[in-house]
């Protein structure tokens, strides 16, 4: 074993990848959020790692148990949370662990935590305040983003419109833009939004005063409500705040109809099939909560180790955490 250990020495580094200096002020800063919430009466509550089932969100993987029974490793506590806000619990939160695959880098980690809250009869617009009062709180200094709609969003700093079904406009814009196409791939629109959103617009997002984009078309709802805007296009009534160089967070007003969310269950899990992607049990509790009643809310999950690392000056996820996915 001795022979072993000193071969592989480099392969078996046990230290972690955090110092502890900077674990003891992250810790400082999970009890200002803990502050934050309790100022508030925002109730702290612990929602499961392991479940029956999972989100069926097609642009994410997750992990799950081999066995007699199978589990999943949550994604998000976001379910957990619902069920409590049906259940009468009222304003909620948690600072939960949660698991996603195949997501690595310098902001990515499988394993990471989530701060996610929820507020019962509070307007989405409220909550983007909230979300900057909390940041504001956490980095000590004044947080007041840019609130920007996702169309003029594209039309500003990209010069297309998001609801352009005619591809050969996505090209030009690319092109005029100096990002690489693939030619042996063909988009269909979703994909064309999300490549110039992350190519073209992202870099160009105040990411030193923050900015909230909101308004995104309703196919990109998830489990947010939608409106009809006075275009007559239909909008989901969801946001994304972008800060330091990165997306912080992704909030809704909340989707409230049990049939819809059924609805959309299973259109999530048609694409997965489509898209060779394994297919998660659906949430039936979930359902059932909705169906039961839940309460009109908005609510918000919020990357905590990337709020961290905004508040530590680090520019890599692995120094705010102590034991990254390959070193786990």
């Amino acid at each position: 074993m001795e022979n072993i250990l000193r071969e592989k020495k480099t392969e078996l580094d046990f230290f972690p990848t955090c110092s502890k200096e900077t674990w003891k002020k992250r810790q400082e800063l999970l009890g200002r959020v803990r502050r934050f919430f309790e100022q508030r009466s925002v109730l702290e509550v612990e929602t499961p790692v392991l479940s029956h089932a999972c989100g069926t969100d097609p642009n994410l993987d997750y992990f799950k148990t081999q066995g007699a029974q199978t589990r999943y490793l949550m994604t998000s506590p976001e379910f957990h949370l619902k069920r409590l806000l049906a259940s009468d619990f009222g304003d909620v939160y948690a600072i939960a662990r949660s698991f996603r695959e195949d997501e690595t880098g310098e902001r990515h980690n499988p394993e990471f935590t989530m701060i996610e809250w929820y507020r019962v009869g509070m307007s989405m617009e409220n909550l983007m305040t909230e979300v900057e009062e909390l940041c504001s709180e956490i980095l000590n200094l004044r947080v007041t983003a840019r609130r920007t709609r996702y169309a003029e969003a594209f039309m500003e700093y990209a010069g297309i419109d998001p609801f352009d079904e005619n591809f050969s406009n996505w090209k030009s814009c690319c092109e005029k833009h100096g990002i690489p196409l693939f030619e042996s791939k063909e988009f269909v629109l979703e994909e064309w939004r999300d490549y110039v959103m992350a190519c073209i617009i992202e870099p160009k997002l105040d990411m030193k005063n923050g900015e909230f984009i909101y308004d995104y078309p309703a196919s990109q709802a998830a489990l947010a409500q939608v409106h009809t805007g006075a275009d007559g296009k239909n909008y989901a009534d969801r946001f994304e705040l972008y800060l330091g160089g990165m997306e912080l967070c992704n909030g809704y007003h909340e989707l409230t109809d049990f049939k819809e969310q059924a609805k959309r269950f299973q259109e999530d899990l048609n694409l997965r099939k489509q898209m060779n992607k394994d297919l998660p049990l659906e949430d039936l509790r979930f359902l059932a909560a909705l169906e039961h009643g839940m309460p009109e809310c908005s609510g918000v999950a919020l990357g905590f180790d990337r709020l961290a690392m905004l508040a530590l000056g680090k520019q890599d996820i692995r120094e705010v955490i102590l034991f990254p996915g390959d070193l786990a």
